[in-house]
């Protein structure tokens, strides 16, 4: 009879099983109680060396600081947050609701942003500045928090005006915080963050080189001992001088052309001052510029974007199974266990029989717990058992058997009797 032939069992609790994979460890180490800090467990030992005073609350922030209705709440704000900043640019819309509208909703919003960093500084103190984004979060916070610090100093805003107006644009920062709850978004600014760090620095100190010369080439082109004759060559060179006349304008220009935007005005000048071969130089330029680098930029970030998303998918598909795992670890080991306690007690003779062994084992496993046969096969313990129930069931039949010939053979007997008080000996024996 198999084991996964019990679909419909259940146990008294079925959440036993979800519960107990968070706390299951495969090297059978103490497990960890909810209010013990990290840094004061002993690793050799595993035992906990002191408890938090306030470990319920403590437990109770980090649960709810890692709840996906925390999370929702925040990214709510955050949209408001935004959307509040969009109406407040306008100016009919601020003279309509009044001068202290906004003010009140940034107050709100910086106490909303205030309360999450610190349940999630108490929650957890020192992996909190582990995180890039939480970093940017507590940057934001710090310059809002400047901005408003500034604005009781200097309420008119007189003596730090320009850095008042610097801090107020900063405001738009705190839209990406959104990036800190959204996996997929974090995976693009990674990606972005490798490409620049890996390929596009490279590829931008190659065109801005590129750049160099070309500008170079311009100056000495387009601008270096022009000859005037005319009133229209002056006004021609003037247009002329003003894209090409200095390095930097050149280089301006030249990013102009790797755009592709408005190249056709800078060509005309050329064309209008007579230079010949100019068109040449454009076209190049572009080719070189619009066509190679840049498609090569995109290319590279396409490519690192696209290996990211594969290893997010990857890293999330080895998550889930790493999840499925430990639940399948967990519901075996569960499974030995009472298969050991089974065995012992078949020992004693508590079974009457191999089926009603499996019945009881089959009451023990919950609907969504894993009987992995090929593992019970293969298994030395239960194989002994298995081993030790057939013995029994052998030697149950061997009595049987004994009680089904005893029972024929004064079945006989009575017969034999019966006969021979009605009929006499010579007659049986005829």
């Amino acid at each position: 009879m198999e084991l996964q032939d019990q679909p419909n069992l259940r146990v008294s609790d079925p959440a036993e099983a979800k519960s107990a994979i968070i706390k299951f460890n495969l090297n059978d180490e103490p497990e960890r109680k909810d209010g013990v800090d990290d840094e004061q467990t002993d690793e050799s030992t595993g035992k906990a060396k002191s408890t938090r005073l306030d470990a319920q609350f403590h437990t109770f922030i980090r649960n709810m600081t890692e709840t996906s209705l925390f999370n929702v709440f925040i990214m709510t704000a955050i949209v408001l947050n935004a959307f509040a900043m969009a109406l407040e640019t306008d100016i009919s819309l601020s003279e309509l609701v009044g001068p202290d509208f906004f003010s009140v909703l940034d107050q709100i919003f910086l106490a909303i942003y205030t309360v999450e960093f610190i349940m999630k500084i108490y929650a957890e103190p020192k992996e909190y500045w582990r995180s890039f984004y939480n970093l940017f979060d507590f940057f934001v916070l710090v310059m809002s928090y400047v901005q408003e610090f500034m604005v009781i100093i200097d309420p008119t805003g007189q003596q730090n005006f320009g850095g008042l107006r610097i801090l107020r644009a900063l405001r738009s920062l705190r839209t990406l915080k959104t990036i800190s709850f959204i996996r997929g978004l974090q995976v693009l600014v990674v990606a972005l963050m490798d490409t620049i760090r890996k390929s596009v620095l490279n590829i931008v100190s190659l065109l801005l080189l590129m750049m160099l010369l070309f500008a170079i080439m311009g100056y000495y082109l387009f601008t270096y001992d022009i000859e005037i004759n005319s009133e229209q060559d002056q006004i021609n060179a003037d247009l002329v001088y003003e894209n090409w006349g200095n390095l930097g304008a050149a280089m301006l220009t030249l990013f102009t052309l790797v755009t592709v935007e408005g190249w056709t005005k800078l060509q005309a000048r050329l064309d209008a001052y007579g230079f010949e071969y100019s068109r040449l130089y454009t076209v190049l330029f572009i080719v070189i510029g619009h066509f190679i680098f840049t498609n090569v930029f995109i290319g590279v970030i396409i490519m690192n974007i696209s290996d990211a998303t594969e290893n997010f998918k990857k890293s999330q598909m080895n998550e889930r199974q790493a999840a499925l795992q430990n639940k399948k670890d967990f519901t075996l080991q569960r499974q030995h266990k009472y298969v050991s306690q089974m065995m012992e007690r078949q020992k004693h003779g508590k079974y009457l029989n191999f089926q009603e062994m499996v019945k009881e084992f089959g009451l023990a496993l919950s609907h969504d717990d894993y009987v992995m046969m090929a593992d019970l096969c293969n298994n030395l313990l239960w194989m002994e058992m298995f081993m030790t129930s057939l013995d029994h069931m052998d030697n149950t039949m061997y009595r049987c058997q004994q009680l089904h010939f005893e029972i024929a053979h004064v079945l006989s007997s009575a017969m034999e009797n019966k006969y021979r008080q009605r009929y006499g000996t010579a007659d049986i024996e005829k």
